[in-house]
Parts: structure tokens; sequence; C-alpha cells
């Protein structure tokens, strides 16, 4: 997903700025083509900015929720503890390595479309700093791509030994993440054609949830359907509020997303829409658990609502929102979690 890490602060903003454009001039209009010297961080430094960690949390929540609903649909006797400790623990690993995998393209994609530049509003990356160049970070792209199918191919083999249909649908639907991750800004570059919501929806709702459950449980309950659907448009308002604030940005790099194609007031509409069908759907699985302990996910939806009423007010727009990414996607991440929590105290008392 193309989540941009926010809360950047505005006088380093400047300062990155102003050394980007002399490296720009030094380097004949090509910044990420050679590091420049304005950029003091580590080697490590600069890799862990470049894989933007603050992503992370929404895409692992989302998998966990999956990997306890396939727990808790499991019978007792199906598999022992231990291998389901390590499968999960696969699923996991493979979840961040393809988000790194995703922002690693993702940069790279912005880089050479021109929509990653020193006006954009938001976060300014590594290779806009001048800290890494576009080569080195096509070896983290081809790392964190093989990285990811070597985790996911032993998760496969764990779950579906002795399973071979539901082995080779997973396999294609692995290299199909893959691929979607690479190619979101790169080559196709799909995002640029507004179709970068239903791959989120896509991969970090529905498989992310629903492929972890299966690949534990082997089956797909009504809860991990409606739960997939929930985190899927809550992802999509993570990206949507990264799409509100480069509105003018992106429409000078050509990229269509679909706030652009909606323009402003349609992208607030539309943000609205996205934030009440996942609480719709949040009640429903409410419902489904028919517990007390489902009354644990009402305090959790005061977050989420009341930084949903600042994305979509006419008064915010532009840098004003990069502190929304970062709060939209730790209300989804808790909302992800306090499900799996609620879900395990009902199954349990």
């Amino acid at each position: 997903m193309s989540e941009s890490s926010a809360g950047n602060n505005g006088s380093r903003d400047e300062s990155v700025k102003s050394s980007i454009s002399a490296s720009e001039n030094a380097a004949g209009g090509d910044p990420a083509g050679t590091a420049a010297a304005g950029y003091t961080g580590s080697v490590l430094e600069k890799w862990l900015e470049a894989m933007r960690l603050r992503t992370l949390p929404l895409s692992l929540s989302a998998v966990l929720l999956g990997v306890v609903l396939g727990c808790l649909e499991s019978p007792e006797t199906a598999v022992s503890p231990w291998k389901t400790g390590i499968l999960a623990f696969f699923i996991l690993l493979t979840a961040v390595l393809l988000q790194i995998l995703s922002n690693f393209a993702n940069d790279y994609g912005d880089s050479v479309s021109g929509v990653d530049n020193k006006e954009r509003a938001g976060r300014i990356s590594v290779l806009q700093q001048g800290g890494m160049t576009r080569k080195e970070l096509l070896r983290g792209i081809l790392a964190a791509g093989v990285l990811s199918l070597g985790t996911g191919s032993i998760a496969l083999l764990l779950a579906f030994m002795e399973s071979p249909a539901a082995l080779l649908g997973f396999c294609l639907l692995g290299a199909l993440a893959v691929a979607a991750a690479v190619t979101y800004t790169i080559g196709i570059a799909y995002s640029y054609m507004g179709l970068g919501d239903l791959s989120v929806f896509i991969f970090f709702g529905l498989v992310s949830v629903m492929g972890a459950e299966y690949m534990i449980a082997h089956d797909v309950s009504a809860l991990g359907i409606i739960t997939g659907c929930s985190a899927g448009f809550m992802a999509i308002m993570v990206l949507n509020v990264n799409n509100l604030r480069d509105y003018e940005s992106d429409i000078k790099g050509g990229k269509n997303s679909v706030v652009v194609r909606l323009g402003l007031s349609g992208g607030r509409v539309y943000h609205w829409c996205l934030c009440n069908a996942a609480v719709l759907l949040f009640f429903a699985a409410g419902v489904i658990i028919n517990s007390w302990w489902a009354l644990l996910l009402l305090p959790v939806i005061i977050p989420f609502f009341k930084v949903t009423a600042f994305v979509t007010s006419e008064q915010n727009s532009g840098v004003t929102l990069d502190p929304c990414l970062k709060k939209t996607s730790i209300a989804a991440s808790v909302i992800n979690l306090t499900l799996a929590v609620t879900l395990t105290l009902a199954q349990l008392f």
C-alpha cells in the first residue's frame, strides 16, 4: 500500500527540499540518480526510512485478525499448537516483507514518474532526499521480493502439504500479491489509473484476513468475510487520506487516483462512505460474536470517526492532512486488534 509516513517537521522539510534543489543542480536534475551530500543518515537509517515502518501495524493487524479467526475456527485436535505457531509466524513475516516490498516499489515508481518531487505536500522519500540511488532501491525491491517469496513458500508448505489444489491456488495468489506490490507504481503502474483502491481492498483486506484464516483453518467463516471487507475499507481510507493530501501534486504528475477523478469534494464524500461501510460491518461482526465482550468494540470507533471528520472537512487539505495518515492508520489498526481480542475473549469466556 502506498501510505506515506506522517508527521514530518515543517522546517526539516524545507531544509531537505533545499538540499534536493542543490543536488538537482549538481546532478543534472536527477537527485535520485546519485546520492546527495544533503542526507546525513547512516546506511541503516536510510533503509529503515525507506521501509516506512509506520505502515506495518495496519497490514499486520489485519493479518493477525485472520490468524486469530483461523485458530478459533480450527478443531483443537486438527493441528498441533507448535505447528500453528510456526505457521502464524511465517504468515506474519511474509505480510511484513510484502508491505516493505510495496513501499520500496512505490517510492521508486513515484520517483521515476516525477510524482515524488520537492513540491510534494507530504513525506519526502529517501530518494528525493538524496540518501539513496535508484539502483540501490532496485536492489532492495529484488531482495524484499525474493525474501517474501521464500517465507511465503514456507508458510504455504506448512499449511497445505496435504492439499495440492489449495497449495497451487495460494502459490498463484502469492505470485499475484508480489506482482501487485511491484506494479503499483512501476511498469503498468495501475495506481496511476485509479485502481490502487481496488488492489488495497483485495490484498490488505480480503487476502490479509480471509487468506490467513484459510491457511490455518482451511475454511473461511462469515466473520472472516465481514472483517476482511471491513479491514479492506479501512485500508482504502488510509490510501485516500494520502490521495486527498497529494491531490495537487498527483494532478501535475499525471496520477489519476480516485480522488483526482472525483475531485476534492467527491473524494471527501467517498471517504465518509468508506468509513460508514467499515463501521456497519464492524457492528455486524459484533452481532455475530453475540457476547457482552462485543461492547469493547464501541470505544475504539470514537477516534476513528474523529479523524474521519477532520479529513473530510473542507477547511483541511494538502499538508494539513499529513498527521491524519498516522492517526487513521492507528485507529484502523486498533479496530482490527480489538476485534481479534474480542473474538478471543468471547471464545474463552
